[in-house]
């Protein structure tokens, strides 16, 4: 299921991609994303849920290196 998480969004190398910053239960990371990933209106980014309970949710990441898996603060997935 696809969701929303926000993000910081900042400039990329190429006109197509964008670096972000997203908040996980491990601390902040850092990835280049496609352009067409992101709402930048809304700052936010759309991520795949994997798996969720109550607190957590697990969340698949786009990025330009395949896609990274993030465990992240459930109330942060929209």
């Amino acid at each position: 299921m696809d969701k929303w998480i926000e993000v910081t969004i900042g400039e990329g190398l190429f006109p197509s991609e964008r670096i972000v910053q997203l908040r996980t239960v491990d601390g902040v990371i850092s990835l280049f994303v496609s352009a067409n990933q992101l709402d930048e209106a809304r700052k936010a980014l759309k991520v795949r849920v994997l798996d969720e309970d109550e607190r957590y949710a697990l969340v698949q990441v786009p990025s330009q290196g395949g896609g990274t898996i993030a465990k992240v603060e459930r109330a942060e997935v929209r």
